[in-house]
């Protein structure tokens, strides 16, 4: 039996560094920022019509009520099978709505958070509790949060919250997002600054040393 519980061992994923990686340094990063966000909520997903506990048939119902500057994209036609649509997509709304799927974790946060549009999170094993390398301690600096328990109950209009944000408020969180948090959630190109900021993988790398040397 191992004595050290796995401790010393590291798995790697096979995913190529090229579906995170920046483009053309800077560049990247101005379209994200300087991106005409006309939808105020996004959504990339589908109704789980077999899971009538699931919030998302709600939410979907919130945007039908009310349809003016959000988009839904329906992964039940395959438009999420296309990349460039979801991304084209995040990166026309200030807000992308984040709900439970088939599990807490969503590869769209991430998604949303690379695209500038601000993840709205409904769980807190979505973003808060896995990424302590990558996310801050303080989720309000780059996402906003409601209680799913809310919306299921109706005691939450997620769409209409939203709208009400103040566009200060947006921009300041979108700023931190960009400035602060993509460096560390993206490949750099092998003529990044590394002095000035840190990857994803050196961020996981550093953490994973330090952890080793207190073994």
């Amino acid at each position: 039996m191992d004595q050290k519980l796995g401790r010393e061992y590291v798995f790697v994923l096979g995913k190529i560094s090229w579906d995170f990686r920046r483009i053309s340094g800077s560049l990247w990063g101005f379209r994200v920022i300087s991106s005409h966000r006309k939808n105020v909520v996004g959504f990339a997903g589908a109704e789980r019509l077999d899971a009538p506990e699931n919030i998302r048939s709600m939410l979907i119902q919130q945007y039908r009520e009310s349809p003016s500057n959000c988009r839904i994209l329906d992964c039940r036609s395959r438009g999420c099978d296309r990349p460039e649509e979801v991304v084209q997509m995040f990166m026309e709304s200030e807000f992308c709505l984040q709900p439970l799927g088939d599990s807490p974790t969503r590869k769209s946060l991430f998604d949303s958070l690379v695209s500038g549009c601000i993840p709205e999170v409904f769980d807190p094993f979505t973003a808060y509790y896995q990424y302590p390398w990558h996310l801050p301690e303080d989720r309000g600096r780059y996402s906003v949060y409601v209680d799913q328990e809310e919306v299921r109950q109706g005691k939450a209009n997620v769409v209409e919250r939203l709208r009400k944000v103040l566009r200060q408020e947006k921009e300041d969180t979108r700023s931190h997002i960009m400035y602060e948090l993509l460096p560390g959630l993206v490949y750099g190109d092998s003529d990044s600054q590394f002095n000035k900021f840190k990857d994803a993988f050196g961020i996981a790398v550093d953490n994973l040393l330090e952890r080793v040397s207190k073994l």
